[in-house]
């Protein structure tokens, strides 16, 4: 059995004690005695300490142990001990920065390191076809380097996750997009990659989809006006009468399509390009949207309710959070049957803002959930239901919420009702007092 360093210098001491008392015994001199062994004492612990403290500032070498007693030795195999902790932890860390650098320099991403006055500490070896900068450049400040005042201004923020885009520093045709992440209090990372490649698919999709929607919507446009013509005519019997009638709600759908699928693929283009994010005053937003849906004739049997924070506000673009909040609540409208009771909250959990629209409808099968934000995808394929519904809202609602960094969750069970909920991340949500 160990025994501890203070046990061990009890027994020390009272050994002294005990040599003291015999002295005093044999002398006569009681006093006399116990000041010289407690003389004894202090100069052993004193040449202990020097012993220690010489061996201690020399690096604590393991090949020469001082032999100590007592307390003494007890400290110094708690040192000897962290400091093969310490080899071993320093073992590791070499590991995995090696590891690390292995796998950063794989990357097909710029990606560096910096400090918290911004100077770069690493950087791997594609930074310099991405960016223009490489090993030369440690230690300058990356401000020094990317000088665009929208890149400076980044820096200024204290946001933990925050992207931009620019133009390349050599060839303004290409785009970079840079993300800067702080990863501690005085570290960043900041990866970047070219864009240029996405940018051009984007841009040659969205182009694909403006010609093909407005050469769709030209016809309709001339159809739409010659059904309007007949519905107008005086002759018109009662039978071709709703056949035109029909005509015309299936041109007005398809317009709409048009104007859906046109919105989805501005949004699928704007994902890889910075947004023009704003705060937003949500209360006032919602109750507007409230208010009207209230209105709406197709909301008309339904029983509306809404709990809106009144001082919850979020940053981001007024335009496609105003897109998310009209198709959920006219989605809930649309697929629920009258008498259905929907509820519209906006709160703040988490310190993360939530827009939850529930209803009590007859819900969804779960084998349809997954399916909901397809383009196109319906449960209900009546005529009733698609006559006012284009198949784009939740996808329109999903990619936003991606662009927007927010996650969108369906939750559903058949007789008891369909949640859907938007939570936006904590760095966009601000109460306004």
């Amino acid at each position: 059995m160990q025994i501890s360093g203070w046990k061990q210098e009890k027994i020390a001491i009272g050994l002294f004690i005990l040599l003291a008392v015999i002295s005093g015994i044999i002398t006569g001199f009681w006093a006399w005695s116990l000041l010289a062994w407690l003389l004894i004492y202090i100069s052993w612990k004193i040449i202990e300490f020097k012993t220690f403290y010489d061996w201690y500032m020399h690096g604590a070498s393991n090949q020469y142990v001082p032999a100590n007693h007592g307390v003494f030795e007890a400290i110094t195999c708690q040192v000897i001990g962290n400091k093969n902790q310490t080899k071993e932890t320093q073992k590791r860390n070499k590991h995995l920065i090696r590891q690390f650098v292995t796998t950063a320099q794989a990357l097909p991403f710029a990606t560096l390191l910096l400090n918290s006055r911004f100077e770069i500490q690493w950087v791997n070896q594609i930074a310099q076809e991405i960016l223009n900068i490489n090993v030369s450049d440690i230690n300058t400040k990356i401000d020094n380097i990317i000088r665009e005042p929208a890149f400076v201004n980044l820096l200024k923020n204290d946001k933990k996750d925050q992207e931009i885009k620019l133009a390349h520093s050599s060839n303004l045709d290409k785009s970079i997009h840079i993300r800067l992440i702080r990863i501690s209090k005085d570290r960043y990372l900041m990866v970047a990659r070219d864009i240029s490649a996405q940018e051009a698919l984007q841009k040659s999709r969205k182009a694909f989809v403006a010609n093909a929607s407005h050469e769709l919507r030209t016809p309709l446009t001339v159809i739409a006006g010659y059904l309007e013509m007949l519905q107008a005519s005086e002759h018109m019997t009662d039978e071709w009468s709703m056949a035109i009638d029909q005509a015309k709600d299936q041109a007005s759908r398809m317009s709409k399509i048009i104007d859906d699928m046109l919105k989805l693929s501005r949004i699928e283009h704007d994902r890889v390009i910075e947004s023009d994010d704003r705060e937003i005053a949500m209360p006032e937003l919602l109750n507007g949207l409230f208010n009207d849906l209230k209105n709406n004739p197709q909301a008309q049997q339904h029983h509306l309710q809404a709990e809106i924070n009144s001082d919850l506000w979020i940053s981001g673009d007024e335009s496609e959070i105003t897109s998310i909040c009209l198709n959920l609540m006219h989605n809930g409208i649309i697929h629920t049957p009258p008498g259905t009771h929907i509820s519209i909250r906006w709160y703040l959990k988490n310190e993360e803002a939530i827009f939850e629209v529930r209803d009590d409808g007859p819900g969804i099968d779960p084998k349809h959930i997954p399916h909901l934000t397809e383009r196109f995808y319906r449960v209900d394929n009546s005529k009733a239901r698609n006559q006012h519904s284009t198949g784009l809202g939740l996808a329109i609602v999903k990619h936003i919420c991606l662009k927007h960094n927010a996650r969108f969750e369906i939750t559903s069970e058949q007789g008891s009702g369909t949640t859907f909920e938007v939570t936006f991340p904590a760095y966009r949500s601000q109460l306004k007092n």
